[in-house]
C-alpha cells in the first residue's frame, strides 16, 4: 500500500475531482467550489500503522491490544450514535463510531480493489458536505478541511466498532467481546448492528445496483403486475442482512412454481402414454406400464402425494429462463468472473454441482444448475449434527455470497416472466 494507490482509490470511489499535487498535500474538488486535502506525511504515518496490523477477511483490522470492524447499523433510527463504554475490570474500551483514519485508508484501499468504482458517490450526500464546509465559510483562507474527515462525516452510515486492550489479547477473544457489545447495545437500546465478516457483503449490493437504473428520477411508473406473493419473497430477501435468509427468500420465488409446473408435466406425461399408438386400455402390461410411471412421478407420504421436488425445480427453470444465453450475459454482467466461478467450483459446503453456462448442452445445464441449488437449499434447511452436507451460519456465508447472484437473479426472471402487462 502507497500513498498513490490512495489517491487513486479515492479518485475511483468517490469521483473526486484531483485539483493539484504538490510534495506536501493533494487537493480535491469535493462539491462545488469548496476542496480539501490529503496531507502526504500524515497519510504516510497511517499507512505504516496499517502494515503493523492484520487482516484475515479485508473487513478487519487488529493486533493484540486494538481490534476494528465494519458494521451495519439497521437501527430503526437512522442516525450514527457515538458510543464509548468503558470496562475498568477488564480493561477495555469499547467504541461505536465512525472509523479511525487507519481504518479508513484500509477500507478504501481494499474495496478499490473489489472494482466498485463510485460505490461511494450517492453515498456522500451533496448538501452535507455543503454543511461541512459551510461551518468555516468566514475564514476559509484560515482552514483547510482533511479529506479523511470529510469523508467520515459527509458518509453517515459508515461506521464500525473499535475495541481496545491494555492487555495481550487473541482474535477469536476480541470476536467474543464484539459480540458481548452488540447484544448489550440490542438488549438495552434496541440498536440492530451487524458487523461484516469479509469485504464481499459490502460491495454484493453495488453490484447488483450497478447494472440497474439507480436515480429515482429515471425510475417510471410499473408498465406491469406481478404476482403479489413473489415480490414479497423478493422484497424480504433484498431487505434482510442474513445471507442463508436472502437464499431461501429467492428460493421461494421458485418455489412457488413447483406444484402446478409439476402436476402439468405428470398430466402431459399421462397423456402422451394414452395417445401413443401401440397402447391399449384392454392390454394388463400397458395399464401397469401406465401406473408406474404416475407411481415414480408421484409419492406417497402421509396419506397426500408429494412432488419430486428437485425435478419441479427443473422444470421451473426450463420453462421460466429458457433463453439461457441471455441469462448468461446477465451473470457476465454483475462480474466478469461469476461464469468461471461456477464453472469450475462446486458449492463447498453441499458439494452443489459445478454449472458450466456456456454448455452447448443445455440440458446438463439445467440438470446441474437445478442440483446446485436444490442441495445448497437442503443444507441450509437441515442442519442435523451428524449433516455432512450442511451450512453452517457465519462459517460457511462467504462460500453462499457468490450463490445469492445467481439466486437473485433467477428469482428477477420467473418475476418478470410471469408478470402481464399493466
Amino acid at each position: 500500500m502507497e500513498i498513490k494507490d490512495i489517491i487513486e482509490s479515492i479518485v475511483n470511489l468517490f469521483n473526486f475531482e484531483l485539483i493539484e499535487e504538490t510534495e506536501t498535500k493533494v487537493t480535491f474538488r469535493i462539491v462545488s467550489e469548496y476542496t480539501a486535502i490529503l496531507d502526504k506525511q500524515n497519510l504516510s504515518d497511517i499507512i505504516e500503522k496499517i502494515g503493523g496490523l492484520k487482516s484475515n477477511e479485508n473487513i478487519e483490522l487488529f493486533d493484540s491490544q486494538n481490534y476494528e470492524v465494519l458494521v451495519r447499523n439497521e437501527s430503526r433510527i437512522a442516525m450514527r450514535r457515538e458510543l464509548e463504554q468503558v470496562d475498568s475490570v477488564n480493561k477495555l474500551e469499547y467504541s461505536l463510531n465512525s472509523p479511525s483514519d487507519e481504518y479508513l485508508v484500509f477500507l478504501l484501499f481494499n474495496l478499490n480493489k473489489e472494482n466498485t468504482p463510485n460505490i461511494f458517490r450517492r453515498s456522500i450526500m451533496g448538501h452535507r458536505l455543503k454543511r461541512i464546509f459551510g461551518e468555516q465559510e468566514e475564514q476559509p483562507e484560515l482552514f483547510e478541511h482533511s479529506l479523511l474527515e470529510v469523508i467520515k462525516r459527509g458518509l453517515m452510515r459508515l461506521e464500525t466498532i473499535s475495541i481496545k486492550s491494555k492487555t495481550i489479547r487473541k482474535l477469536d477473544e476480541y470476536e467474543r467481546f464484539l459480540y458481548a457489545f452488540i447484544f448489550n447495545l440490542g438488549f438495552n437500546l434496541d440498536m440492530n448492528i451487524q458487523p461484516l465478516r469479509f469485504i464481499e457483503e459490502f460491495t454484493q449490493p453495488y453490484k447488483i445496483g450497478r447494472i440497474r437504473r439507480a436515480r429515482p428520477m429515471e425510475v417510471e411508473p410499473p408498465k406491469r403486475i406481478y404476482i403479489n406473493d413473489l415480490v414479497l419473497h423478493y422484497q424480504k430477501a433484498i431487505s434482510s442482512d442474513s445471507i442463508d435468509h436472502q437464499y431461501l427468500s429467492y428460493y421461494h420465488v421458485m418455489e412457488y412454481f413447483f406444484e402446478k409446473i409439476y402436476n402439468d408435466d405428470v398430466i402431459d406425461t399421462i397423456r402422451q402414454e394414452l395417445t401413443k399408438p401401440n397402447f391399449s386400455y384392454k392390454r394388463q402390461r400397458d395399464v401397469k406400464g401406465l401406473v408406474s410411471t404416475i407411481q415414480k412421478k408421484l409419492r406417497y407420504r402421509n396419506e397426500e402425494f408429494s412432488i419430486n421436488e428437485l425435478e419441479a425445480l427443473e422444470l421451473t427453470l426450463k420453462k421460466y429462463i429458457s433463453d439461457i444465453e441471455m441469462f448468461t450475459e446477465s451473470l457476465d454482467e454483475l462480474s466478469e468472473t461469476l461464469l468461471d466461478y461456477y464453472k469450475g467450483n462446486e458449492v463447498s459446503f453441499c458439494q452443489g454441482q459445478k454449472v458450466d453456462f456456456k454448455n452447448t448442452n443445455k440440458e446438463e445445464i439445467y440438470r446441474n444448475l437445478a442440483k446446485r441449488i436444490y442441495k445448497t437449499r437442503n443444507a441450509i434447511v437441515h442442519s442435523k449434527e451428524n449433516e455432512k452436507s450442511k451450512y453452517v451460519p457465519f462459517k460457511n456465508d462467504k462460500d453462499l455470497i457468490n450463490e445469492l447472484y445467481l439466486m437473485r437473479l433467477i428469482a428477477e426472471t420467473l418475476i418478470l416472466e410471469t408478470s402481464k402487462e399493466l
